[in-house]
This record gives C-alpha cells, structure tokens and sequence, in this order.
C-alpha cells in the first residue's frame, strides 16, 4: 500500500494534468473560434455598391428657323417693238450683187496630166568617216577616193575604194561611212533610176 505523502503526489499530479488538458482545449477551441470569424471578415471584405442616380432634367431643344427668303422684284415686261415690214425699195437697196471676177473656167493650156520634170541625185545625210586611231596616233594624214552607186530608193550599194594615200590606212573608214550615207534618187520620166558612177574623195587631217 502506498503511504499518504505518496497518494498526495499522485492526486496532485493528477488535478495538474487535467487542469493542463482542459486548458489546452479551452485554448484550442479558443483558436479555432478566432481563426473562423477572421476568415470570414476577410471573405466577407468590403462591398462598394455602384448606384447611377438618374436625373430628371428637362433638356429644351432650341428651335432654328431658316431665314426668310426675301422674292426678288418682278422685273417689269419688255417693251413691245412694233416692226414695220420693209417696202420694197428698202429690199433692193439691200440686196447685193455678187461681183463678176471675169475668171474663165476653161484653163486652156495647162496641162495638168504631165510628168514632173526630170531631176539628179540631191544628198539628204551624209555620215563623216571617224579617224583611225592608229593613225591619229602616229600623226598619219592621207585621203580617200570613193566610188559608189546611188540606188532609185536613195541608199548607197557597190562602194569600192579607187584610189587612196597611204594606201589602206583610210579605206576602212571612208567605206563605213559612205555606206550610211542617203540620197534623194534621180527622176527620169517621173521614176526614181539608179545613179553609177559616183566618186568621193574624203580627207584625212588631223586638227592643228
């Protein structure tokens, strides 16, 4: 058996343990009270209602009047124009007689069917040949005699170099620009023919 200081240890004990519990639960239901109505302020939070007040106003519509258009004055009739019907002698005094030139129709003695007069060659363009430049170069002067033929349609054909100083230095450059060259045709009989037989002589110097 226990001895009385002992039982008053276990009882003492005892009563601070429940005591300790009780409290912990008063403490905890304490806490979970507090913690619920926090919860709900803060899911509660503040509410800000938007209420749009309607005004009655009374709004008056301003009323525009057009001005007033002001009709022009009547413009008074034209006056009438008696016309007097022109008598006869007024009537000749205007006619007018057509004047007599003394022109006669008949143009006798032209002959308006004849053939145009027979004309030569007459140039239209003629190209200048271009200095060689190995000539020019070197200082070399010459010149070149051209004969050609002058087509009915005014071109040049059949260019041949006749005679040339120093020889074929020049030849190349008068030929090229004698093949560009254009002529009006000569007219026999009124038809464009050939023209043999034409010469040229082209020069050759250098500008001083």
């Amino acid at each position: 058996m226990l001895d009385t200081p002992t039982l008053i240890r276990h009882a003492a004990a005892a009563l601070a343990a429940l005591t300790i519990t009780f409290g912990l639960f008063y403490l905890m239901q304490f806490l979970i009270t507090m913690g619920a109505e926090r919860g709900a302020k803060i899911s509660k939070g503040t509410v800000i209602e938007f209420v749009r007040l309607k005004r009655d106003t009374d709004l008056q519509l301003r009323k525009r009047e057009l001005p007033k258009k002001e009709k022009p004055p009547e413009q008074p009739p034209p006056p009438e124009l008696q016309l007097s019907a022109p008598d006869a002698a007024d009537a000749n005094a205007m006619a007018i007689a057509a004047p007599d030139l003394g022109i006669n129709p008949d143009v006798g003695g032209m002959n308006l069917g004849a053939a145009p007069s027979d004309t030569d060659i007459v140039p239209l363009v003629r190209v200048p040949p271009q200095y060689p430049v190995r000539a020019s170069e070197r200082g070399i002067e010459g010149w070149v005699i051209v004969e050609f033929t002058i087509a009915p349609n005014g071109t040049v054909k059949d260019a041949v170099v006749v005679d040339s100083e120093p020889a074929r230095i020049f030849d190349r450059a008068a030929l090229r620009a004698v093949q560009k060259w254009k002529y009006k045709p000569k007219i026999v009989d009124g038809s464009p023919v050939e023209r043999t037989g034409i010469q040229v002589k082209f020069p050759f110097e250098l500008e001083t």
